[in-house]
């Protein structure tokens, strides 16, 4: 197969593009839950901070925040970053060759993804690069690798790509429910999930309690998706974008029922297993209408 992509670790001026990221996600209207999560992954910046209003202070204090940590973590980042780049060069092509079967993808020339260390609690993406948290590791948690979260992301780009390239629109709250459950999915199929160590992934926490109603049967958004991927791509042995295009036909109908979740979602966050009413909410299933054969 031509053309299977590099990623590079960029190991280079790690504290201010932390900067940039965390001053990004501390401040973003779209996606309140992530400040939460900086704070619950870090209480003494939360102290730090406060009630604090003013940005050249927030900077300053973000900022010897992220160097005071660097510092104090500093041989255990550097060893983290070693075994990550030990890691990718090992595994990266066969995964990558393994995605790109399951998407019916290829990429129409060499390219690098640039993936980048973080201390951030969650791996955030841009254009053709992305973070990989290492905080897990710093605090000797079993984490997700760098390979996962690389290959996570990447089917992120690979289904951003395909969906311009057979000029489908899905508003931004679908989109980001679907490529989420949509990752799960792929990751679960073999080889892939044998590359990656999985088994039974279940994806990020926003989509464990979404749930679709297909007359009176209730599952879960990842296993309509996975159900559908089935048919679709390996029974009937169709096209990927051909699963995607039959696939957001079924689904347009309640676009806005995404929506109404997503808004959820940005109140309460991983919280809201903590709120009985709203978590109800959440759960209530979207009811849809398959097409008839």
């Amino acid at each position: 197969m031509k053309n299977i992509p590099k990623i590079k670790i960029i190991k280079k001026n790690l504290t201010s593009k932390e900067l940039e990221v965390f001053l990004n996600f501390l401040n973003n209207p779209r996606y309140p839950q992530n400040r939460n999560k900086i704070f619950q992954a870090f209480p003494d910046l939360k102290l730090k901070l406060g009630l604090l209003s003013n940005n050249e202070k927030e900077k300053k204090i973000v900022h010897k925040f992220i160097c005071d940590f660097y510092a104090k973590n500093k041989e255990k980042i550097n060893q983290i970053i070693k075994e990550s780049e030990h890691l990718i060069k090992k595994k990266s092509k066969i995964a990558l060759e393994a995605l790109s079967s399951l998407m019916d993808y290829k990429w129409p020339k060499s390219m690098i993804y640039y993936a980048i260390p973080t201390i951030l609690p969650f791996s955030p993406f841009k254009g053709n690069s992305f973070n990989f948290s290492i905080l897990g590791q710093i605090r000797a948690k079993n984490d997700k690798n760098p390979l996962f979260i690389s290959i996570h992301e990447i089917s992120h780009f690979i289904f951003f790509d395909i969906l311009e390239k057979i000029a489908i629109k899905i508003p931004e709250d679908t989109k980001n429910y679907f490529k989420e459950a949509l990752t799960a999915v792929l990751l679960n199929q073999k080889p892939l999930s044998d590359i990656l160590g999985l088994k039974n992934y279940r994806g990020n926490q926003e989509i464990h309690d979404l749930q679709i109603k297909i007359s009176k049967d209730i599952v879960s958004l990842t296993k309509f998706i996975e159900d559908y991927y089935h048919t679709i791509k390996i029974k009937k042995g169709k096209d990927f974008s051909i699963f995607l295009k039959e696939i957001m036909i079924i689904l347009e109908p309640v676009f806005d029922e995404f929506s109404k979740k997503r808004k959820i979602w940005n109140e309460y966050g991983n919280q809201l297993s903590k709120n009985y009413e709203f978590l109800r909410q959440y759960r209530y299933p979207i009811e849809i209408e398959m097409p008839k054969e």
